[in-house]
């Protein structure tokens, strides 16, 4: 007597409908992220063509974004005088007040990082931007705290001195 081995039918049908469907989603994710990868960065390009035509900037380094109350494309650039500045471009509206900022008279990234390890030794870090909060230039840093919250913790750039604080508990565990 010969027993037979082979899967039914509808399961084969069923196996290959799966492995389509989830070949669809990957793809349909990965043309998504690229879009949306796309347009952020042609968004920089515009900014930085429009700050290098309007200002005294001679080079742009690095263009990040923050998002607040309002977003803001901030530049970190080199004008003629070979001076560094970082100039906060407002994403909303049609008239851009622009707001700068010369990287000599603030604390450095590394210096806020480093007074930062030592207030939260537990903590991981996300990430350091420069932001813009009610017309006060502050340093945000977003970590995760020794207690699972994700923090947005906003320093003085000049000083380094404490502004605000959200800490935000995660809804599941």
């Amino acid at each position: 007597m010969k027993i037979d081995k082979s899967l039914p039918g509808w399961l084969k049908w069923g196996s290959a409908a799966i492995v389509i469907i989830l070949l669809i989603c990957l793809i349909s994710a990965a043309v998504l992220y690229s879009n949306i990868h796309q347009e952020r960065t042609e968004a920089f390009a515009e900014t930085e063509k429009v700050l290098l035509e309007a200002t005294s900037l001679q080079q742009i380094t690095d263009i990040k974004q923050f998002n607040g109350a309002e977003s803001y494309h901030v530049v970190f650039g080199v004008n003629e005088e070979n001076e560094e500045k970082i100039i906060y471009y407002p994403l909303g509206g049609r008239e851009k007040n622009l707001t700068t900022v010369d990287r000599s008279e603030i604390i450095t990234q590394d210096k806020v990082v480093e007074e930062w390890k030592s207030r939260c030794m537990d903590c991981k870090l996300v990430q350091i931007v420069p932001s813009l909060i009610d017309g006060e230039e502050l340093w945000e840093i977003t970590y995760w705290d020794e207690s699972g919250r994700y923090v947005f913790d906003y320093v003085s750039i000049y000083d380094g001195s404490p502004y605000e604080m959200y800490r935000l508990n995660p809804m599941f565990e």
